[in-house]
């Protein structure tokens, strides 16, 4: 009973003539609607099953004003940070019903924009969006539009928008006194570029545990990533200037800079700490000290929140924030290369 390669969409109309009930019953078995047997209900699906019926969701949320979908905005696909929310997100979204629709913004306000568009335009329930930089007029299109919106591991100091993240500041400096605590006096940051509320909340913290050990400002060093010509120049001034311990925005940077070491012969020459934690949820050859940033539970989270503002949960703006913890592989060393004692 299925139709042929190339035939036409098969509506509720074709699935009725084949079965010989009404269009109406047809769409309430197929919904498992009360008031319909079980046994036609299941007569019903099979047949609609057969024919390669596929039920046409846009014209359900235009009935019902859902779409029972779900907008996730992040960076990046490729980023494991972010492939680890997606697909937590995605498991507790189907787990309620939902689907998800991803959309990559480059960390560019325009394209972030392009997105957002978008998902007003499919009329999604809701949206979680990781923002970028200048998102401002984004956020602002956002709420006008009336579609529910939190914004998930980032948010801005404007406390009237939903958002989960984690503690970054204590992130900064739990990983800034994991160097210090292993012998390491000159320290440096390491980005590729400025990312909206974590560079400065990381920054923070490494310059708090600097402090408090009593190592002078201009001891702690910063550098943005350009080409790998600037990037290994930039290494071997720190060699000489005696700087030996490297906290590096993110999990993936640190690996691309610890490539970067390699490949320059000075992979031994500095001790590198990350942010995330992807090891403890994807292997990666490299063991890389790290602060776990609660990756899955902020994903959850926020889908949680998104949930109440779909509901109709109308109290004030919510400001989530999870703790972080430091996670020790060994690829923070004392500046004599000895193994830590721990």
């Amino acid at each position: 009973m299925k139709p042929a390669s190339g035939a036409k969409r098969v509506l509720l109309q074709d699935i009725a003539i084949a079965t010989g009930y009404t269009v109406n019953t047809v769409s309430r078995a197929l919904q498992n609607k009360y008031d319909i047997s079980k046994s036609t209900c299941a007569h019903i699906q099979k047949v609609a099953d057969e024919m390669g019926y596929v039920r046409n969701n846009i014209a359900s949320s235009l009935r019902s004003g859902k779409s029972r979908t779900l907008a996730v905005i992040v960076g990046e696909a490729s980023n494991p940070f972010y492939a680890i929310m997606i697909d937590t997100i995605h498991d507790i979204a189907e787990g309620n019903g939902y689907t998800v629709m991803v959309l990559c913004s480059r960390d560019k306000a325009e394209q972030e924009q392009k997105a957002i568009v978008t998902s007003i335009g499919r009329q999604v329930d809701g949206v979680l969006l990781f923002p970028s930089n200048h998102t401002a007029s984004n956020l602002a299109m956002m709420r006008q539009s009336g579609i529910p919106f939190v914004l998930v591991s980032r948010h801005l100091e404007n406390p009237d928008y939903d958002s989960v993240v984690c503690d970054e500041e204590t992130g900064g400096y739990l990983a800034g006194k994991h160097l210090i605590q292993a012998g390491h006096r000159k320290l440096a940051f390491v980005y590729f570029s400025e990312v909206v509320f974590s560079s400065e909340q990381r920054t923070r913290g490494l310059l708090r545990a600097a402090r408090e050990a009593g190592i002078p400002a201009e001891d702690v060093h910063f550098f943005q990533r350009g080409t790998d010509a600037q990037t290994v120049a930039q290494l071997r001034q720190w060699k000489a200037e005696g700087v030996t311990g490297i906290f590096v925005f993110c999990d993936i940077e640190a690996w691309q800079l610890y490539d970067c070491m390699n490949t320059c012969g000075m992979k031994d020459d500095f001790s590198l700490v990350g942010f995330d934690n992807i090891q403890g949820v994807i292997g990666f050859p490299s063991p890389l000290c790290t602060v776990d940033g609660a990756m899955r539970e902020v994903a959850k989270a926020a889908f949680l929140l998104l949930m109440e503002r779909i509901r109709g949960d109308v109290l004030p703006p919510k400001s989530l924030m999870f703790p972080v913890r430091l996670v020790c592989r060994g690829s923070c060393r004392p500046p004599d290369g000895k193994p830590l004692n721990r």
